[in-house]
């Protein structure tokens, strides 16, 4: 007779979900009930077999790399998936009798994580091959890009002129002192897609690439900032702002900071990357006023300025001869004058 199929065996197992690992405990009252021998069981694949437990329990752990684990992700969670399962084949009992298990296991074990507990994790007892493995498996990572002034979060269509200063903050909720973020590249676009039309690049490989971008804080924590003054340098009226960060595993006396200074790099290593956006801001209505005057407005006010001025330089030279003409012409020359007369002598 074909053993039947278990799928779920209630109370008498347990699992225990932690980043990177998974452990299956399984009462051996359950298995003495159904014939399963101990060297049957597996998790995952055949080489999976016990690697643990006590005079009550056994127990297999399986890392997230081995073993067939699944891994399937979406925007905020992460599920772990392997199956225990049994194999049928007879054994010979203490009494010498040929015993056959009585089912045959398939549990699916199913574990489901936040990413903020992934972010969060201890990974001190995990090598950075590990946790690079964990980073690299559970896709895009939850982080939070903010526009702020030196204070305050400003409000989406937030106007700005040239000459103010705007500050990128990027975090992610994150408790462990180990997990550092930093952003790696900053850029601002004229639309949502941060790939779309042309790009105005102000920070690369975490250094600031013109005099009016400053690296405020960044590898140093959970939250990274950048101070740029988008508008003295962006020829655009509407931005988005978008920025690629990396998670970075601080262990031992390795840094997750870099000096664009000195050009030093970080010593310690990334293990994910992650990607924020956030805007639009606008231009202040000053700065687009005086920038939207456009060829034939310019040309109308040039060429009603030049009118007016021919217009009172005319009107000068003709007030000049009118008054000239009314007056008339004399002669001030104060020599005497031939007469041109003769004199008669009447006198006898």
């Amino acid at each position: 007779m074909k053993p039947a199929t278990v799928t779920s065996v209630g109370g008498a197992l347990s699992e225990q979900c932690r980043v990177a690992a998974i452990t299956v405990t399984l009462a051996k009252d359950f298995l003495l009930d159904y014939n399963i021998q101990e060297n049957s069981l597996y998790l995952g694949l055949m080489g999976c077999r016990i690697n643990g437990g006590n005079s009550t329990h056994v127990q297999l752990t399986v890392a997230w790399n081995e073993c067939a684990i699944q891994l399937i992700h979406n925007e905020s969670h992460c599920m772990a998936s392997v199956t225990l399962f049994s194999t049928v084949d007879p054994y010979t009992s203490p009494n010498g009798t040929v015993e056959v298990p009585t089912v045959m296991l398939q549990v699916p074990i199913m574990c489901t994580y936040s990413k903020e507990m992934l972010i969060s994790a201890d990974f001190g007892s995990m090598g950075y091959d590990a946790v690079k493995d964990v980073f690299g498996r559970v896709g895009a990572l939850p982080v939070l890009l903010q526009l702020m002034n030196s204070s305050a979060r400003l409000p989406l269509n937030h106007r700005l002129s040239s000459q103010q200063d705007l500050v990128l903050e990027v975090s992610i909720n994150s408790t462990s002192e180990q997990i550092k973020l930093i952003i790696n590249k900053c850029w601002a676009t004229s639309t949502q897609d941060p790939e779309g039309g042309h790009s105005y690049t102000f920070l690369e490989n975490s250094c600031a690439l013109n005099s009016y971008t400053q690296v405020l804080m960044n590898g140093n924590s959970t939250t990274s900032r950048v101070a740029v003054r988008i508008f003295s340098f962006v020829n655009l009226t509407v931005v988005y702002l978008h920025c690629q960060v990396q998670l970075c595993i601080e262990m031992g006396s390795n840094t997750c900071t870099a000096d664009c200074l000195q050009r030093t790099a970080r010593t310690a290593k990334t293990v994910g990357r992650a990607f924020g956006s956030s805007g639009p801001l606008l231009k202040s209505d000053e700065e687009l006023g005086m920038e939207t005057l456009d060829t034939p407005y310019v040309a109308g006010i040039s060429c009603l300025g030049i009118g007016l001025s021919l217009f009172f330089i005319i009107g000068f030279f003709c007030l000049f001869y009118y008054q000239r003409n009314r007056i008339g012409h004399h002669n001030f020359n104060v020599k005497p004058k031939q007469e041109n007369f003769t004199y008669i002598d009447i006198n006898p």
